[in-house]
């Protein structure tokens, strides 16, 4: 009796499905579900018992992208309150108008956990306002510092090798790292990353995809995005500080204070 191959009928069973409620990582049987929908919004969900994966997508010709941030220091130059990821989704509720809501907070750049108010390692900029070029600059990781900018009023976002010239040409900055420095890259922790794709092929990344996991290494960050489509990648702060909160439920939870969120509003 020649024995039955199923590869090719489970193929077909791929390809029936509805693409537009679920993504299949290339060359890889990892499905994302997705969670919810709104206007240039979609967050999709992978959870393997207490293994959780999210993938934030938005399109910010339809949708918004804002950074926020804690008090900002009087007294020590260059300096951010740190405050609880609850806090910040509480303040972006604040600028919900009838043309945009609030549906992702998500923690953002590398800080120190030692200081209160803290600075920021690798630079922050935010609505034209720049906080602080970064105090790691100098002497972490050298070559492998990169930087978020986007502009949502223009409709674009760029990962770049860090240079000053970003922090003057973009309302908003981030300072990130490059997906291959090692942060415990072999072990699995929360882990938070953002890539970038032009999906209209004009030559502007209008497309923001974000990663947010419990329980990852770097690579598989680094792959998830790329089965999303990203061309550009960039690793913000992870371990304790990663947090995920949508439409106001805690979905990746820390205690952690921090100074930076990123916020994701549907429609603009």
């Amino acid at each position: 009796m020649h024995p039955i191959h199923f590869i090719p009928i489970i193929s077909l069973i791929f390809l029936s499905q509805d693409l537009s409620n679920q993504v299949t990582a290339k060359n890889t049987t990892t499905q994302f579900n997705r969670l919810i929908s709104a206007k240039g919004v979609n967050i999709y969900q992978k959870a393997v018992i207490s293994h959780l994966e999210y993938v934030t997508i938005l399109d910010l010709r339809q949708a918004k992208l804002q950074n926020l941030a804690g008090k900002i220091s009087l007294e020590e130059s260059e300096s951010i309150e740190k405050q609880q990821l609850a806090k910040f989704w509480q303040d972006a509720v604040k600028h919900n108008t009838k043309k945009h809501q609030i549906k992702v907070i998500v923690n953002g750049t590398f800080f120190s956990t030692n200081n209160q108010p803290t600075g920021i390692a690798f630079g922050l900029k935010i609505q034209n306002h720049l906080i602080t070029s970064g105090y790691g600059v100098a002497n972490e990781y050298p070559g492998q510092i990169r930087t978020f900018a986007f502009n949502s009023s223009l409709n674009f976002a760029s990962i770049q090798p860090y240079s000053p010239s970003i922090f003057e040409n973009f309302s908003d900055v981030i300072g990130g790292l490059d997906i291959q420095a090692d942060k415990s890259a072999n072990k699995y922790l929360p882990r938070t990353f953002i890539g970038i794709k032009d999906s209209d092929k004009d030559g502007l990344s209008e497309t923001v995809i974000i990663y947010s996991s419990n329980y990852a290494r770097q690579i598989d960050a680094s792959h998830t995005l790329r089965n999303f489509g990203a061309t550009s990648q960039v690793m913000l702060d992870g371990g304790g500080s990663t947090g995920l909160i949508v439409d106001g439920k805690p979905l990746i939870t820390t205690n952690r204070p921090i100074p930076h969120a990123l916020a994701v509003y549907a429609g603009r």
